[in-house]
């Protein structure tokens, strides 16, 4: 009983400990200006921005702890991903930039005398200048004017805008105490001033109405951070942080401040407080979009594809999944496979001088390069097609092809007849595992469907003919090999992780593969593993890699968390058939017999084909599958 007793103390003060701990961590003070937290408008610090105030008004205000290049960076790359602040946006497209303009003149008085260039652009493409010439006790550091791109330009039109940044380093004058106070103290301090201004090419008397949805109905607005360099020693009572983050507007009479202006500058703030103590912490972008096709290509085409097919297909919905989900994903990966193939089998089109003696436009040259593309272009299959969208999709726009899936879906009969005829239930069973000799194998390599008692393909198909394999799941991992065996580019969109097998697992990670992880130096100490997607995505590079192709990745910008795409579109070894078809064809299963076996662990070819068939048998049970 003594020792029983003796125990609870001890038990008790371990309790307690522990909630001393938690309180300690919960306690813990934090700087000012780490969190985004406003300050309320009427008692906020009154920081001079130079702003002419019968013009101007303060909306939003808040206490900001990073450094003035995190702001520069973060408030840079709006510039060209307005999206980041406005999701009705794409992307902002730059009609004008004085980076690296030589004849930038930020003491101009007129858009003509700010660069040389200006003179020759569209009027709508000139830069608006600031009233009075410029702000008081700033310098015009840039000028930019870009075009606001909306997502869904049936819905909203474009906005021409021009951008200002201006700087300051001139000392400030700050109010020691409240505005209630009637005893104010003014201190002067050190300061650094940083601005950007925004003015939406409109009417600046009444062109609140030509302002679309995504962008606030003003004449202008601006973004100040004003930042206290250390040692300052700032004395004003009210500012507490190493910056001062505000938001300013320049009203329309038409237009007076409501709720919506309001929220929109709060979230303005936000997210650029947000991203630049990001960036501060030594966050590291990971996923880069655009790396094979160009934002405004793919977008402009996921645009038109989307307000053409879009509502359509949504409203002709028969599958238990939700419609928008997959008739945008399969929109946004048609769009990008369109880009792609332009790309790959347009040729090189040359600026050519038209009848009228203009040269060739962009769109008219990617119109020569697209039209050249669909000649050239040698079809594609959809292995697990799945549902059948992407197939119709491409047919629809001129793209021949077919595909086929273990189980036929509902969706399919609801497709136009020239369509639905391209859709085939079949099972993919690889001529490298099939129960016969690699001679046979050969043998059969014209023949696309074999007439046995289950439907299948063997996955020999036309020399060249582009292959997909879109959240195939098992198909996935036979993709590349598929494409080597028939000297094919391909496309695989990793989701599910199965062995060559057809049987889940935990794929194998090949690090050379891996996105880097800008993980903090705790976390990196932890030898934290690679995501299982991100190691299925890894298994599919090498084994692309292993076949000789040369591996491109793009993280495609579509509705899904399994959006990265493994391409194989060039060769780097051996690869097109010679003039022995056979002989070749027969060395590339030999070849790809000893790669199976190796990647499933030594297991025989033959042992391989007895589990892709009992996978295979599952497959065709109604009720499986869900792509």
């Amino acid at each position: 009983m003594a020792q029983e007793n003796a125990k609870v103390p001890d038990h008790e003060n371990t309790t307690t400990h522990k909630q001393e701990e938690q309180g300690t961590a919960e306690s813990e003070p934090t700087t000012p200006g780490d969190k985004f937290t406003p300050y309320d408008i009427h008692t906020s610090p009154r920081i001079p921005s130079g702003l002419p105030p019968d013009l101007w008004t303060l909306i939003q205000c808040a206490p900001a702890n990073f450094a003035p290049t995190h702001f520069l960076s973060v408030t840079r790359n709006l510039l060209e991903n307005p999206n980041l602040t406005a999701s009705h946006l794409a992307r902002a497209e730059l009609s004008y930039t004085s980076f690296t303009d030589a004849t930038f003149n930020p003491c101009a008085k007129t858009p003509e005398d700010l660069a040389s260039i200006t003179k020759h652009l569209r009027p709508e493409c000139r830069p608006r200048l600031l009233r009075d010439g410029g702000i008081e006790g700033f310098t015009l550091e840039y000028t930019v004017v870009r075009k606001l791109v909306p997502r869904n330009p049936k819905l909203d039109d474009a906005l021409m805008q021009t951008c200002h940044l201006l700087v300051s380093n001139e000392d400030i004058k700050l109010t020691n105490g409240d505005k209630e106070e009637e005893e104010e103290e003014e201190v002067v301090v050190k300061a650094e001033r940083y601005m950007v201004v925004y003015m939406p090419h409109v009417d600046p008397n009444n062109g609140h109405a030509h302002i679309p949805f995504y962008h606030p109905k003003v004449r202008a607005l601006a973004i100040l951070y004003t930042y206290f360099p250390a040692g300052t020693g700032i004395a004003a009572k009210n500012v507490a942080s190493a910056g001062v983050l505000s938001v300013y507007y320049d009203l329309f009479p038409q237009q007076p401040l409501d709720n919506r202006l309001q929220r929109t500058a709060l979230k303005l703030a936000e997210v650029i407080h947000k991203h630049a103590r990001g960036r501060q912490a030594g966050y590291k972008k990971r996923v880069h979009h655009d790396q094979i096709i160009g934002q405004k290509r793919f977008q402009d085409t996921y645009a038109e594809l989307k307000g053409k097919y879009a509502k359509a297909l949504i409203e002709a919905w028969v599958e238990q999944t939700p419609p928008e989900k997959h008739v945008f994903e399969d929109l946004g990966i048609a769009a990008f496979l369109e880009e792609l193939w332009i790309d790959m089998y347009g040729g090189a089109v040359t600026a050519t001088r038209e009848d009228n003696g203009e040269e060739m436009t962009e769109a008219y040259a990617h119109s020569k390069k697209a039209a050249a593309a669909h000649e050239n272009f040698p079809g594609f299959v959809d292995i697990g097609c799945g549902n059948g969208l992407l197939v119709s999709i491409l047919n629809a726009r001129g793209w021949p092809g077919w595909g086929f899936d273990a189980r036929h879906r509902k969706s399919w009969d609801t497709f136009p007849d020239a369509h639905a005829q391209k859709l085939r239930e079949m099972l993919l069973v690889p001529a490298i595992i099939q129960p016969c000799s690699l001679t046979t194998a050969a043998a059969t390599a014209s023949t696309e469907i074999s007439h046995t008692t289950t439907p299948h393909h063997n996955g020999i198909f036309p020399p060249k003919t582009f292959i997909i394999s879109n959240h195939a799941d098992e198909l996935t991992p036979w993709t590349p090999l598929l494409a080597y065996l028939n000297a094919s580019p391909f496309i695989a969109i990793p989701c599910c992780s199965h062995d060559l097998g057809g049987t889940r697992f935990r794929a194998p990670v090949h690090a050379r593969h891996v996105i880097p992880d800008p993980a903090t130096e705790t976390a990196r100490k932890k030898n934290k593993q690679p995501s299982a997607y991100a190691s299925l995505c890894s298994w599919i590079c090498h084994l692309a890699e292993e076949t000789g192709y040369k591996v491109e990745k793009e993280h495609l910008r579509i509705p899904s968390t399994r959006n990265v795409a493994v391409v194989g579109r060039t060769r780097v070894g051996q690869g097109v058939r010679g003039q022995d078809e056979k002989g070749e064809l027969e060395q590339r299963l030999s070849f790809l017999t000893k790669l199976v076996e190796k990647e499933m662990g030594g297991l025989s070819v033959e042992q391989v084909g007895a589990m892709w068939m009992k996978s295979g048998d599952g497959l065709l049970k109604p009720g499986k599958g869900g792509h």
